[in-house]
């Protein structure tokens, strides 16, 4: 995610003038034990249960689609769209309980080993 720095500013002890295009790697934000707790590389859908403003140290922190002005506008219908399919999946199926979390750090996360899920109809 790019901003534009609009005024001359310093964070930290590093100072950046106007018209510098700043990068945050979000990823490093999502995985930071500083921001996100020792948990970071857990899979721990759980620590969602009370929304996401308290997942981690700093609300502003999380942001998987964006934060501010510029923020996805399908965040609201890829969220909807995900719990359909999940509530849809679970009302149909059964998944076997193998899946063993193991995740590797790439432009985003992916299993190391795949997802090998066995599906059976209800």
């Amino acid at each position: 995610m790019s901003r534009e720095v609009y005024e001359d500013m310093k964070v930290g002890n590093i100072a950046i003038t106007k018209g510098v295009v700043v990068w945050t790697f979000v990823l490093a934000l999502h995985t930071d034990p500083e921001i996100q707790g020792n948990s970071s590389y857990e899979f721990n859908p759980q620590k969602f249960a009370d929304g996401d403003v308290k997942t981690c140290k700093y609300p502003q922190a999380y942001m998987p689609f964006g934060i501010g002005p510029r923020v996805c506008l399908g965040e609201h219908l890829a969220t909807m769209e995900f719990k359909i399919l999940i509530a849809l999946i679970v009302s149909r199926f059964t998944l076997s309980p193998t899946y063993v979390h193991s995740p590797i750090l790439r432009y985003i996360i992916v299993p190391q080993y795949g997802v090998n899920l066995c599906v059976k109809k209800l």
